[in-house]
């Protein structure tokens, strides 16, 4: 049986001495030629010579071979390789290098193979050989072997491998490629520059789409270690085979931070030094080709988008709505547009300044955003006007319109001040609305105004008749006026519970009108255009007298007296607002320490020094004076001090999520200490859940309002509770043990 494998110079010449090999071709040679000093000097400068160079007889054993042959196979003298094989030497691994086939093919044909590169038999993975072989030929023509010659390439091909990565970045980089492009081209660069070894890129803050990391063949093959390197900042961190080196370069950022980095693996052995500097330079210029992408989208952004907002701007929207339209229209489909205002910004702006109102705005845009679906877009379009462009049916853009109204109206904090700003939202459709963008935006624009005229906090849909919906506006208000005249409207009471005894501490006067032909109406029908009108210190006067009165005849009917809860509209409050309520409690009768005036922040904050007197002044009357929508307003906190106030009505947006929402439980709970530790009243509003009740209760809350308990009803079901002396639920049954 043939051995497997190469051979130690004792077998080799044990093999010779079996198979009893004497080289004919070295038989004739001794006899036929006639050494002399030229051929001594001759053979002595090949042995010099450190390429490899060798003859072989037929069959493939070897004739000659210089000293760099015999060194390379491991034997001391030439003799020891005379009349061996590549396959006796080297095994099966001359058979994979094709070097038999190869030199029977030169022998066959008698035609040379010069210039033929390959892999050596020995030595590093990567080391490379130049081969060139040409029949070996007697003084008769007849080819008797093969003569061949070959030289070490090693640094050449990895010379080369590295100037042609480099050429490739560089082109990829001129021709200002794709970044996802470039890097995917550029681990596969950096993998071929030698065997074993795989290479990933990390990008930190890659773009929304872009890949954050980018492996290349050999490192995809890697169970979980390219998800690995997505997972880490730190690529000396990674875990690694341990018969293997990494190693590590920055991607430099212009501006100095690292854009995140390129790690290597090489399979086995130490890298070459050359390599190791290759790849340094490589990372470098991964991040030229990073920087240069992200300045040509920071200049097209700059065109399109607000900076204020990083939102898409009008030049945008006159680029990108057309192109929705046209698609829209091609695939008969219909596209909303919906044209949104914040109420009240200019006030804002003016009285906190324009550091507050900025910061109003990059918020307000964030939440618009977050509301959106995939496709939507929403766009800056002037102050605080901002265009939102919905692709669905119609219903479902006033539902998602409305939910955008509702998470802009939540309660925020900028800098010391709290604020709650609702907004005024237009919608219009395409096509039956308008066929440009200049048609569609106009259109939604004029519903946005419809919005504000009848409240604001609103969303209005564009109609063609929309000035005949103004004409029924003018004449509700001639209605409400002749309203007034005839005192159309009467209260409803919303009981105020005691959350520890479960008692009715209080009930708040909420008004209705009492339309002749449309029913029972509720304050969002006719309180705006009140407001708007003026008609409202009229109707509070009449309010106010009303609330006053009921109070008076419950407590002269024997039963428990309950404190009376009267809102005031900031005109009424601006307008003799003290001597009304003397006027009014000494026509009733009525105690003051059963009468509570409620008002809001924006009321009293326009005008603080005059706000703080008129409230001094009411309070020394005896009457008890509550703010309402706690926690909404612009500087609530910084003006509890100032402010003489008997109670604080915390806001119903705030008890919404309790107590599942941790940050609202928190909020809620430091009001309530807060209060408490000015000596002042708590009234949470919005009470609708007995987990809500529970947790008040158990927070410190002494007092809570909402359907929990009761609906807002009319005076006699608030007779008869008094009368039978009704014990609410404050919160869960088994809280309640």
């Amino acid at each position: 049986m043939r051995s497997k494998g190469p051979k130690t110079p004792e077998e080799n010449r044990m093999s010779r001495k079996k198979r009893d090999v004497t080289p004919s071709a070295t038989r004739d040679m001794s006899e036929n030629s006639n050494p002399s000093d030229r051929h001594a000097l001759l053979e002595a400068m090949i042995d010099h010579v450190p390429d490899f160079i060798y003859a072989k007889d037929l069959e493939g054993r070897f004739l000659f071979a210089n000293r760099a042959i015999v060194t390379e196979n491991g034997f001391d003298t030439v003799e020891q390789l005379i009349g061996l094989t590549d396959y006796d030497i080297n095994g099966e691994a001359a058979r994979r290098a094709g070097i038999p086939d190869t030199e029977a093919r030169v022998m066959r044909t008698g035609e040379p193979d010069l210039g033929y590169e390959e892999r050596a038999m020995r030595g590093d993975i990567d080391r490379w050989l130049m081969m060139s072989r040409v029949p070996l030929k007697d003084k008769a023509g007849n080819i008797i072997g093969v003569v061949g010659a070959s030289r070490d390439i090693t640094q050449k091909k990895a010379s080369e491998r590295l100037l042609q990565a480099q050429a490739h970045i560089l082109e990829m980089i001129v021709a200002a490629a794709r970044i996802e492009d470039f890097l995917e081209e550029f681990v596969k660069a950096i993998e071929n520059l030698a065997t074993g070894l795989a290479c990933a890129v990390r990008v930190f803050d890659a773009a929304e789409g872009e890949p954050s990391v980018y492996a290349s063949p050999a490192l995809a093959q890697q169970e979980g270690l390219a998800a690995l390197v997505s997972s880490v900042s730190d690529p000396e961190s990674l875990i690694h085979p341990a018969e293997n080196i990494a190693f590590s370069f920055d991607i430099p950022a212009s501006e100095g931070k690292a854009h995140g980095f390129v790690w290597c693996m090489l399979a086995g052995r130490q890298p070459e030094a050359a390599l190791v500097e290759f790849i340094g330079a490589a990372a470098r210029m991964a991040g030229l080709a990073i920087d240069r992408k992200r300045a040509a989208e920071h200049i097209a952004f700059l065109a399109d988008h607000d900076m204020l907002t990083r939102l898409p701007n009008r030049r945008f929207l006159d680029t990108r709505l057309p192109e929705i339209l046209a698609a829209a229209a091609k695939a008969n489909r219909r596209v909303g547009i919906g044209f949104l205002d914040l109420d009240n910004f200019k006030q804002i702006n003016d009285t906190l300044g324009h550091s507050i109102g900025d910061a109003l705005l990059s918020k307000t845009a964030e939440r618009i955003a977050k509301s959106l679906r995939k496709n939507d877009l929403v766009l800056r379009v002037g102050g605080d006007e901002f265009v939102i462009i919905l692709e669905e049916r119609r219903d479902d853009v006033e539902n998602r319109l409305q939910r955008i109204r509702a998470a802009v109206s939540q309660p925020l904090r900028i800098g010391n001040y709290d604020i709650k700003v609702t907004c005024s939202i237009g919608m219009a459709f395409f096509p039956e609305h308008g066929e440009t963008t200049a048609e569609i935006v106009a259109a939604a624009d004029l519903a946005m105004y419809e919005a504000k005229h009848t409240g604001r906090d609103s969303i209005a849909t564009f109609t063609p008749n929309m000035a005949d919906d103004l004409r029924k506006k003018f004449t509700r208000i001639e209605e409400l006026r002749k309203a007034v005249k005839r005192d159309e409207f009467v209260l409803h009471f919303q009981p105020q519970v005691d959350l520890f005894s479960g008692r009715i501490s209080g009930v708040e006067a909420l008004v209705r009108w009492q339309h002749p032909t449309e029913g029972l109406l509720g304050p969002a029908e006719f309180i705006g255009l009140a407001e708007e009108t003026g008609l409202i210190v009229e109707l509070g006067e009449s309010i106010l007298e009303k609330a006053c009165r009921q109070a008076q005849a419950w407590a002269a009917a024997g039963l428990s007296p309950v404190k009376m809860a009267v809102n005031i509209s900031p005109r009424q409050f601006q307008g003799g607002l003290v001597q009304q309520i003397r006027s009014v409690l000494k026509e009733t009768g009525l105690a003051p320490s059963l009468l509570e005036i409620e008002i809001t922040e924006t009321l009293i904050i326009q005008d603080v020094e005059t706000s703080v007197r008129i409230m001094r002044a009411i309070k020394q009357m005896g009457v008890s004076l509550a703010l309402d929508d706690f926690g909404i307003g612009y500087s609530c906190l910084g003006m509890l001090k100032t402010f003489p106030l008997s109670c604080m009505k915390i806001d119903r947006s705030f008890l919404t999520h309790l107590p599942e929402k941790t940050k609202d439980s928190a909020i809620v709970s430091i009001m309530i200490q807060l209060a408490g530790s000015l000596g002042i009243d708590v009234i949470a509003e919005g009470v609708e859940a007995g987990e809500q009740a529970t947790f008040l209760r158990d927070a410190g809350c002494p007092y809570g309002q909402g359907y929990y308990f009761s609906r807002p009803v009319p005076a006699e079901a608030i007779e008869d509770m008094l009368a039978k002396t009704t014990i609410f639920a404050t919160g869960l049954p088994e809280d309640r043990l």
